[in-house]
Order: structure tokens, then sequence, then C-alpha cells
């Protein structure tokens, strides 16, 4: 009897756990994280278990980075005061874009503990971008060669839900 305890504990913590084959809207099919911000989430690390960067275009054409969570659903303060962007074009030549961290009175984000950074420049017109983060550093965790590309952001659809 001790043994089938254990395995519904075991079952209820599989079946409860984030796996790849759901999402968390209760629809079957691919497990699915969603941009807070409406732009493109980039993971990194192992599902779960990292961090995702959400790009996103501002309306100014600026590039704003979004530190957040394993599942994209809270901000992540890191120490960087930047962010650098490396783009590769057709030619093997591109630019640095470089994202200062942004201060916030409201939530008490400064440079140095916040999650949200923007480019000193515009990227609107060297989209789409191919680019490398070098290395980023969230909560003792160092990513290195981040690699993504980012035409904008994503054509907004609408949900049921």
């Amino acid at each position: 009897m001790k043994s089938n305890s254990t395995l519904f504990v075991a079952l209820a913590l599989f079946l409860g756990s984030c796996g790849g084959d759901h999402d968390h809207h209760g629809h079957s099919g691919v497990h699915v994280h969603t941009a807070p911000n409406g732009g493109k989430l980039i993971e990194l690390g192992e599902h779960g278990s990292g961090h995702n960067l959400e790009l996103f275009l501002h309306e100014d054409g600026f590039l704003q980075v979004f530190i957040l969570d394993a599942h994209a659903e809270n901000a992540v303060r890191i120490a960087q005061s930047t962010i650098e962007v490396v783009t590769t074009d057709t030619n093997g030549s591109g630019k640095i874009f470089v994202c200062d961290a942004i201060p916030d009175p409201a939530s008490g984000e400064t440079v140095g503990d916040t999650s949200v950074f923007t480019s000193r420049e515009r990227v609107s017109g060297d989209l789409p971008l191919k680019a490398t983060i070098p290395s980023l550093g969230v909560l003792g965790k160092t990513y290195e060669q981040i690699s993504f590309e980012f035409s904008g952001n994503p054509a907004a659809h609408h949900d049921d839900h």
C-alpha cells in the first residue's frame, strides 16, 4: 500500500510539472510561454530552469530587452548596466547596438538593478536583425553567445479566452 502512495505522489508531481507537451492555458499541444509585452521570447538555458529575454521593438524604433524568469512571467533584475547586441549582415559585417539599463522610480529599479534595457540608437532601419549577445549575467548564471533573429514584434493575435 505504501508503494501505491509513493506512485500517486510521483505521478502528481510529474503531471503538475512544466513539461514540453502542454501549455498553461488548458489547451493540448505544445508548451508555450507568452511574451508579456508582446515581443519575441528568447529562451536562455534549459527550459524551466533558465531565463528568458523578451525582445521588443518600441514604437520609436528602439530595441528593448526585458529580462524574465524561466516561464516569462516575472521580471528579473540584473546587475549589468549595458547589453551589447552584435549584428551580422549578409556581407559578414555588422553593427554593435548598446542597450542601456533603464531605471524606473515607480518600481525601484536602478542602473545595476533593473530588468529593462533600451538601445541607444534606433534599430528599426536595420531590421531584420541577425544578432548575438556575447555575454549576459542573470542571477549568478552567465549565458554566452546568445544568437537570435528579430524582425520586430510579432503580429498581434486574438485568443478566445
